[in-house]
């Protein structure tokens, strides 16, 4: 049997089905519901295999003297991080005669203890959004448990997915790390941190 979507249509026509259309619609509708239906045809079966991927909204930032935050972009959930240590660059001022005034501001803070990073568990990548174009990123996972072991102290360099939008790949093996995560842009430097507890189950850097 021909996969030709036409060829089913005329299948389906000499069913019958061709004919109940006439009877019950306007021919002035007729191309509409022709189009509907080689649409309906066209549609993969409900049978588990047809995945659609929903995109989720980007969240919102106006430049400002603060940072943008990055935000993490989870399936289930949204995590907001706050750079604490950054250089940032903030808009000009204009003044009543059409000068401009900027303003820089940098901040730094040491490393916090790991009770007190924001913690994400992820068995993939992790898709990340930056309020800001044209920026571009670099991250270091050094696994809690084994920092001295090989293949537990990877760096990554996150890939576009949008202007906007980032995916920092996971590492290599099982456990959990400290992520030192920095993007460079037009408008300074910002440095996040967090933990990743990356597999299910314990692994070669737990």
């Amino acid at each position: 049997m021909s996969s030709d979507p036409l060829s089913r249509f005329d299948l389906a026509s000499s069913a019958g089905v061709g004919s109940y259309a006439d009877a019950v619609l306007p021919r002035s509708m007729m191309p509409a519901f022709l189009l509907l239906l080689l649409g309906l045809v066209a549609l993969p079966m409900p049978d588990g295999h047809a995945v659609v991927e929903q995109r989720m909204a980007d969240p919102t930032y106006i430049w400002s003297s603060t940072p943008s935050p990055v935000v993490f972009l989870l399936p289930n959930r949204t995590v907001r991080l706050r750079p604490k240590t950054y250089c940032w660059t903030a808009p000009d001022i204009v003044n009543d005669d059409g000068s401009g005034i900027g303003s820089s501001v940098c901040a730094r803070q040491s490393a916090p203890a790991a009770a007190d990073l924001v913690k994400v568990a992820r068995t993939g990548k992790i898709r990340f959004w930056f309020g800001r174009p044209g920026w571009r990123w670099g991250a270091r996972l050094v696994s809690f448990a084994h920092p001295g072991r090989a293949g537990c102290d990877v760096a990554r360099v996150p890939v576009a997915a949008s202007a906007q939008r980032f995916d920092l790949a996971p590492p290599r093996y099982r456990g959990t790390y400290r992520v030192r995560l920095v993007g460079r842009g037009p408008e300074g430097v910002v440095v996040v941190r967090f933990s990743w507890r990356y597999g299910s189950s314990a692994g070669r850097c737990s």
